[in-house]
């Protein structure tokens, strides 16, 4: 698992992915876009490194040894800890991989190959909206605690 330092204004990011030539393309396209990134080789080294250095989003492939991509999504799903955690499923079997990660859980879902400039506008509004989220989780818990 490689691992970065420091954690970025735009967020942390986990990319899961056995092949390694597609994990650095996608962590240096990630890191040129400010993002703080991390990634690991299959399902289950990434569940391990998510639950250490708990990530904003989690872009994962489905098919990858060890765990697929799928039941490290159900298993972030569960986990407490990663709660607030996006995912994002990107998958080389089209449109039914895509659809059944959806119902697993997904916030989102994209096929390989994908345009590298609709890959970043997807992971940024995912970034926004987990953001967004959670600064609405602080603000409900400042007025309760009033």
């Amino acid at each position: 698992m490689k691992k970065a330092t420091g954690r970025s204004k735009q967020g942390r990011i986990l990319v899961v992915e056995d092949n390694a030539d597609s994990r650095d393309l996608l962590s240096k396209l990630l890191a040129m876009s400010g993002y703080e990134v991390l990634s690991a080789p299959d399902g289950e080294s990434g569940y391990a490194a998510a639950l250490k250095q708990v990530p904003d989003l989690i872009i994962t492939d489905i098919n990858m040894p060890r765990m697929d991509g799928l039941e490290l999504l159900r298993k972030v799903r569960v986990e407490g800890q990663l709660a607030g955690t996006a995912v994002l499923v990107v998958t080389a079997f089209g449109g039914e991989a895509a659809r059944v990660a959806m119902e697993a859980g997904a916030d989102a879902a994209t096929a390989k190959p994908f345009d590298f400039d609709g890959f970043i506008d997807t992971v940024n509004t995912l970034m926004f909206t987990r953001q967004k989220a959670s600064r609405m989780v602080i603000a409900q818990h400042d007025e309760l605690s009033c």
